[in-house]
């Protein structure tokens, strides 16, 4: 959940939760102006535990919800970047590579389409720093998507 807000507070108080919760305390701003920006973002405010505590709740259940993240064409060499071009070429003739899309300036693994990726990546010719990246986001960020964006 990305939620943005610009507010003059006296004090922020910010508390980690289990299952991706926050508490947040805000010392010194109009409540009803909090209310008004995150129900504008589609979040809806509840009442928790204690009385006068806030939690904030994403409508969509977690199994909705795609993890991704973005990592610029510039950490991968020109080799692996014509290989995925390459593949993405291949995937029109019938292959089986329909886990990896071209976007206009980039290239969209979705890791989620597959058992053994980096397996599939080095079948597929990937240089070995390009498939330790791939490993890396993998066990740091756990994403379903992986977008080599060539703006950065």
């Amino acid at each position: 959940m990305k939620l943005s807000l610009t507010v003059e507070a006296d004090a922020v108080n910010i508390l980690a939760l289990n299952m991706g919760r926050i508490a947040v305390d805000i010392d010194g701003i109009e409540l009803a102006n909090l209310i008004d920006v995150v129900c504008d973002n589609g979040y809806s405010l509840r009442i928790a535990d204690a009385p006068g505590k806030l939690v904030v709740e994403d409508p969509l259940p977690r199994v909705a919800r795609l993890n991704w993240i973005q990592c610029s064409t510039a950490r991968i060499t020109c080799e692996d970047n014509a290989i995925l071009d390459q593949v993405t070429l291949q995937r029109h003739d019938g292959g089986n590579y329909d886990w990896i899309l071209y976007t206009g300036y980039g290239f969209i693994l979705r890791l989620n389409a597959r058992l053994h990726r980096v397996l599939e990546l080095k079948r597929l010719g990937l240089s070995k720093a390009c498939r330790r990246l791939v490993v890396t986001l993998m066990h740091r960020y756990s994403p379903d998507i992986i977008h080599f964006d060539a703006a950065g």
